[in-house]
């Protein structure tokens, strides 16, 4: 009997999130002490209201100290040395779950900077140095891949997008099917649903966790269409798969059109949240759909406390709290 890795639902019980503090200047357009600010309060949240431990990785010393003073006292939070590229730990960290015996197994793809277009150094040794300290098995898939193309909802349903996972710029003759084929020889899955494509402006070519995400494992949460805001078609779109395939939809105001210092346009997005054990970290952008965003996700996760965290600075690198955390499930 094929033995396969079970991919959790985000929202069951976690042993810890993995994390790594971000240094590299040229990275954040100037802007890096503002990332690690966002990281640092990010990391109070999952570790605080959150109650969940946080293993942050950080590049040297002299960063260490400069996380230890932005995060403060928190005995929930351990530093851990290593080499990684930056702070990007769902797509350079492997996805965790669990082997039928129950022992922690490790959903490998391969990595290439994301299609080529932002190798960092180190970023791939990151799946195997992680493997490697928690003694987790590794499930090789030989597609080039990032971890927020994939969202599960725990029982065997995936969320993914054509315009990431069949992108010549990481597998330029793969098919759908293939795919499919090479993920259910590795995970336990019954069925995945594609979207053609994700935000624009999205410099992962259209990660899902952009555009929807499981709250439950039959109700999924999307941003809805407004004239206000970028991307309507696509909103559209995914929302009318979403309902199509039989799934319970919530939804959430799309952000309106928000912009890098330098005027290029950003892929804001409020599907970027990350579920920690008691509570859920939501990006906010300062702006007046932040409130009702809030609120709809307090309604998707009763129970856990809702917390809002500034995110623009974040973004200008690409991806908010659900991109720079990565967790660790619990024993089942």
């Amino acid at each position: 009997m094929q033995r396969r890795l079970r991919i959790p639902g985000e929202w069951e019980r976690h042993e810890a999130c993995w994390i790594a503090f971000p240094y590299l200047e040229d990275e954040w357009l100037g802007n890096l002490g503002s990332a690690q600010a966002a990281v640092a309060e990010l990391c109070r949240a999952i570790a605080g209201p959150g109650d969940e431990r946080v293993r942050l990785l950080v590049k040297d010393e002299a960063l260490e100290e400069r996380a230890r003073a932005a995060i403060g006292d928190s005995a929930r939070v351990d530093y851990l040395r290593a080499d990684y590229g930056d702070c990007w730990m769902r797509d350079t960290a492997p996805l965790l779950g669990h082997m039928p015996s129950g022992a922690l197994g490790a959903l490998c793809f391969e990595f290439n900077g994301w299609g080529g277009k932002y190798p960092m150094p180190f970023d791939d040794r990151v799946s195997r140095w992680l493997t490697d300290r928690l003694d987790a098995e590794r499930f090789e898939c030989p597609v080039v891949l990032e971890g927020g193309a994939l969202e599960s909802n725990g029982e065997g349903t995936f969320l993914t997008t054509d315009s990431c996972v069949l992108n010549p710029n990481r597998n330029p003759r793969l098919t759908r099917e293939a795919f499919e084929r090479e993920l259910d020889a590795r995970v336990s899955i019954k069925r995945l649903i594609w979207f053609d494509r994700g935000l624009e402006h999205d410099h992962t070519d259209g990660h899902v966790d952009m555009i929807a995400r499981f709250v439950a494992v039959d109700a999924a949460i999307c941003m809805r269409p407004d004239e206000n805001a970028p991307n309507g078609a696509v909103l559209e779109a995914i929302r009318s798969e979403l309902r199509a395939n039989g799934l319970i939809v919530l939804e959430l105001p799309a952000p309106r059109a928000i912009s890098a210092p330098d005027g290029s346009p950003l892929p804001a997005s409020y599907c970027n949240f990350y579920v920690a054990n008691e509570a859920v970290v939501v990006p906010t952008y300062g702006i007046p759909e932040d409130r009702a965003a809030l609120a709809e996700i307090a309604n998707a996760f009763a129970g856990r406390e809702v917390i809002g965290v500034p995110a623009r600075d974040l973004l200008w690198g690409g991806g908010a709290f659900h991109c720079v955390t990565q967790p660790q499930p619990s024993e089942p």
